[in-house]
């Protein structure tokens, strides 16, 4: 076979794999839900939350983590909570809460700088 024809083909195979792996990577964003960051706040929890914790532990059918405990609210409720004092997460199986708890762990980690 002449080099040429094999150099045009590998391109023309190469520009074929580029354009279908660049229209699935656009399917998955589409089909993949955005985070929407409304209303959240990461703060510590209080002896106000205590139900709010029960809940949480409840849902995710765990013990409560050990105070102190940063929270994650979202729009008022609050969805995830990390200890400060171990480490330990619960979050609400319901909500997408994967992201917030890393939120919730970079933002231990700056308070433990203090």
């Amino acid at each position: 076979m002449h080099p040429q024809l094999n150099i045009a083909l590998a391109q023309a195979r190469h520009e074929d794999l580029a354009a279908t792996a660049a229209k699935r990577r656009l399917r998955r964003r589409a089909e993949r839900p955005e985070v929407s960051w409304a209303g959240l706040r990461l703060r510590l929890a209080t002896g106000a939350d205590r139900a709010a914790l029960a809940r949480l532990a409840e849902l995710e059918q765990a013990e409560r983590p050990s105070e102190p405990v940063l929270l994650g609210v979202v729009l008022g409720r609050p969805v995830a909570a990390l200890s400060l004092k171990d480490g330990s997460v619960i979050a609400d199986p319901f909500v997408r809460t994967a992201e917030l708890v890393e939120l919730l762990r970079v933002r231990a980690g700056q308070l433990r700088w203090r």
